[in-house]
């Protein structure tokens, strides 16, 4: 058997492996011998008599040499397993079960086992399936690298195990990696040395235990730790010391600063203050030196380091313009267009990088990434002025030659393939790549995704190779919330059982179920989503549900009834008012004239929707179906609801159907946690399908705008960065009656204090909170304290509500609803909580009025517990 492997196209190197010894094995594979053997299976060699026999049918039928070449590949079992999980090597390797067999099938298998690097040695056999030899077994038999019990740290006495073990990517439990265990202890130096212990040591130590795990020991010598007492500048006639400080990372030690000193830290901070200068104009100013004075006796327990910057800081110019040569495809002006400067303008050569960067990038998104561009300066020291010449060779556009993915141990390869804009033969596109790598972003499914682009076999040719990081993807959710304290009639205890998996065994299927039990509410519900059905980017979903509630509402049975053709006119009067107007203008309303009763419900919903990917930003059509029966139980010789569709339901089953249909665009960087962009959608539905079974029937229209801006990104650590996210909302609901009779109070819109208008929790029974139009916004400033995880935010909200739309012209500002507080959101996929601090007021007659009675003297600082929701 011929195997054939290619340095360039393996991607052995990109999974974080050396090439030249799997190359060496591979090679050593042939020339020892058949690649796969028939004479002895781990079956056959253990004493299965199935396995014995196959392998004697084989020998006496004396197949030809390559007879597996081309047949289908029934199943790829592995023997030898002790510590890693069959099941995460069966979801590697299920793509490749029902493919025929081949040399680059062979080879890439290979080298996805290899990359694991769970083992040490792999022996490959191959065996007929059945006996009509259209099938084939590969098997291969493994020999496991240790398992991790233990990760010991000893001499450190400046930081907890807890800390250093925040620095190490290894983990009890995890399969002993010596590339990984090597990376660990740079790992480890580089934390010590961000600290200021810059003659900090680590070393390893692996040892053997009897059940043939092993014990890893990280030795650390810490040594003093080196402080910086001052920090002092000579050269610099031009810019004061304190501008050029807070360019820097490294600081004096002080009541607000460690000094901690680092080498990294000093490069840095030396690239720092020429990229100051530069900005200013001054184009040929260095840092040319730094003197260390290191006193090692003041303080028995650090180092003490004086720092001086020793600057050059050279003359300023200006920018005289510049020339472009060679360029055919794209236009002079729209190449110079992207230079964010005119001739005469102080020279910034940060600037200037990016408008040439940007003017690169015109070729690079277009596919002509084999494009040279060479920039050569032209200097007048007299004027103190700078031009530039480029000069343009171009070529043929680049295609893509091939796509390597690396790191997918769970998700099957097609469900990546599928979200990639492009295939192999196509013409490369920088903006489908990013495209590409947003769309596998949001798929929540990969921690970091990360392009690498490298050159292809020939000039005209690159290979485009995706890494990423999986994440988990499934959620067990067990608990118990206390609820309902306020109600001497509820128990306030329910338990709750959820379970969801948006990627369920690598297939990219979303699988939901849940259980609620309370003593006022069970309820059970299932979820599947495929949002590839048929191989097309078609989603389909399916949800069923089924509750059992105990609920309140307020009753009209004292004083006045009114009858409903009175409520279909001016709306439901509860008790205790005697018209529609008095319940408007009350502020309060006491539980006391509530009562209780009994709800079921059953739904099943349905939708499907398309997505396209035009210059302008994705596109996405949806529409779907609900059907839903309700029915409600009460004693109507003791109660009467105001609703008369509380009423309508009581001992009858209910029809609760819709149909709608929603489009949305969608620019946003990371739809679950975006920086950047903006999303619009727009969702029409019409509910009550059935004439005369249901109890409204109505046209509901939903608009929806995003947008996200990022004030600020600046490095603080490797790790994370200082960041301010601005992003606004704005919510536009409206609904209108298609027949004679008003929308039933259950069905209006209404502020429900979570969602929008947080804060506002205890109005929901005012009409004044309920209505046929809403007006949400909120606008928000985050800051991410974990990217991807935790954010603080900033909210500040404005709710308009109004009965109808005739009554929108005559909105006042005391017509709105105002919350404002901070918050923490997690942005986890498994936990999308908000946790509120909300302070609601209004504005009557030109004056502020606190709380939700309006009798507060200011803000109160109530705890509001959200959701962070996704649109689509």
């Amino acid at each position: 058997m011929t195997i054939f492997v290619h340095p360039r196209k393996t991607g052995i190197k990109s999974a974080g492996i050396p090439f030249y010894p799997v190359l060496f094995m591979l090679l050593a594979l042939l020339a020892s011998g058949p690649v796969f053997s028939q004479e002895t299976t781990p079956e056959a060699a253990s004493g299965n008599p199935a396995a014995a026999a196959d392998t004697d049918q084989t020998e006496a039928g004396g197949l030809p040499d390559g007879w597996y070449q081309g047949k289908r590949i029934a199943d790829i079992p592995f023997y030898g397993l002790h510590s890693v999980d069959p099941g995460e090597l069966e979801n590697v390797f299920a793509s490749y079960i029902g493919q025929p067999f081949s040399d680059d099938l062979y080879v890439d298998i290979l080298q996805r086992l290899y990359g694991l690097e769970y083992f040490t040695d792999i022996v490959t056999e191959v065996l007929p399936a059945d006996a009509s030899l259209e099938e084939i077994l590969l098997t291969f038999t493994v020999t496991e690298r240790p398992v991790v019990r233990r990760i010991v740290f000893t001499g450190n006495q400046s930081f907890r195990p807890g800390v250093l073990l925040e620095n190490i990517t290894v983990k009890e439990g995890d399969i002993y990696n010596e590339s990984g265990v090597l990376m660990d202890e740079r790992n480890l130096r580089n934390f010590y040395l961000s600290k200021g212990y810059d003659a900090v040591t680590v070393s390893r130590v692996v040892e053997n235990n009897e059940d043939g795990s092993v014990t890893l020991r990280f030795v650390v010598n810490e040594g003093r730790p080196t402080v910086i007492s001052r920090i002092s500048f000579e050269g610099n006639s031009l810019v004061n010391e304190k501008t050029l400080k807070r360019r820097m990372t490294l600081k004096e030690s002080g009541w607000f600063s460690s000094g901690a000193f680092s080498e990294s830290d000093l490069i840095n901070d030396r690239n720092a203050i020429r990229l100051y200068y530069v900005q200013q104009g001054y184009v040929d100013a260095a840092v040319e030196n730094v003197i260390r004075n290191i006193d090692t006796e003041t303080d028995p327990e650090r180092n003490l380091l004086e720092l001086t910057f020793i600057i050059r800081e050279g003359e300023r110019f200006t920018y005289g313009g510049t020339e472009i040569e060679g360029n055919h495809v794209f236009s002079s002006e729209q190449l110079l267009g992207n230079i964010d400067l005119d001739p005469g303008d102080i020279l910034n050569l940060s600037r200037l990088e990016e408008g040439l960067q940007a003017l690169a990038d015109v070729y690079y998104e277009n596919g002509y990434t084999s494009t040279q561009i060479d920039t050569s300066e032209i200097r007048d020291p007299d004027q103190r002025t700078i031009s530039y010449r480029i000069q343009i060779t171009e070529n043929e556009r680049s295609h893509v030659e091939s796509i390597l993915i690396v790191g997918n141990s769970k998700t099957n390869e097609d469900v990546i393939r599928r979200e990639f804009l492009f295939e192999e033969g196509d013409i490369f596109s920088k903006a489908k790549l990013m495209n590409t790598v947003r769309n596998l972003y949001n798929l929540r499914f990969f921690s970091t995704v990360v392009p690498q682009i490298t050159q292809g076999s020939e000039q005209n040719l690159v290979d485009v190779v995706m890494n990423v990081e999986e994440q988990s993807t499934a959620s067990f959710q067990f608990g118990i919330t206390f609820s309902g304290v306020s109600d001497s009639d509820t128990f306030p205890l329910s338990v709750f059982l959820q379970w969801q998996d948006m990627n369920f065994l690598g297939t990219g299927l979303d699988l939901s179920a849940g259980i609620t039990a309370s003593t006022d509410t069970q309820s059970i519900s299932l979820g599947y989503t495929h949002n590839w059905f048929l191989g097309t980017p078609l989603s389909v979903t399916f949800s069923l549900s089924a509750s059992h509630r105990y609920l309140y509402t307020y009753e009209d049975s004292i004083g006045t009834v009114f009858p409903d053709e009175y409520v279909n006119e001016f709306g439901i009067v509860p008790d205790p008012f005697e018209s529609r107007q008095e319940y408007e203008d009350a502020t309060t309303l006491d539980d006391t004239y509530r009562m209780r009763y009994e709800q079921w419900a059953f739904s099943f919903s349905s939708s499907t929707g398309y997505r396209w990917y035009p210059e302008i930003a994705p596109l996405s059509l949806r529409g779907g179906i609900r059907f839903g029966v309700v029915r409600n139980e009460y004693d109507e010789l003791l109660h009467r609801p105001a609703d008369p569709t509380v009423r309508d339901r009581n001992h009858h089953w209910t029809w609760e159907n819709s149909v709608w249909v929603r489009a949305s665009l969608d620019d946003r960087d990371i739809n679950y946690d975006p920086s950047e962009g903006w999303f619009v959608s727009e969702q029409l539905s019409y509910h009550g399908l059935f004439p005369v079974i249901e109890s409204d029937y109505f046209f509901k229209s939903e608009t929806k705008l995003e947008g996200y801006l990022t004030l600020l990104d600046l490095p603080v650590t490797d790790s994370w960065n200082l960041k301010f996210v601005l992003a606004g909302f704005s919510t536009l609901a409206l609904q209108m009656p298609v027949t004679g009779k008003s929308i039933s109070e259950t069905n209006k819109l209404y502020i429900d204090g979570m969602f929008n208008g947080r804060g506002w929790t205890d109005i929901y029974y005012r009409s004044s909170a309920r209505g046929n139009f809403m007006w949400s916004n909120s606008a928000e400033f985050r800051m991410p304290l974990v990217p991807g995880a935790l954010a603080f935010d900033f909210f500040f909200d404005a709710v308009l509500m109004q009965d109808s739309l005739a009554t929108v012209s005559s909105t006042r500002i005391d017509d709105f609803f105002f919350s404002f507080g901070p918050g923490l959101r997690f942005s986890i996929p498994q936990f999308p909580l908000r946790l509120l601090f909300t302070n609601v007021f209004r504005v009557r007659d030109g004056n502020v009025v606190w709380g939700e009675d309006g009798r507060s003297n200011g803000p109160d600082w109530a705890f509001v517990l959200s959701f962070n929701m996704v649109n689509y």
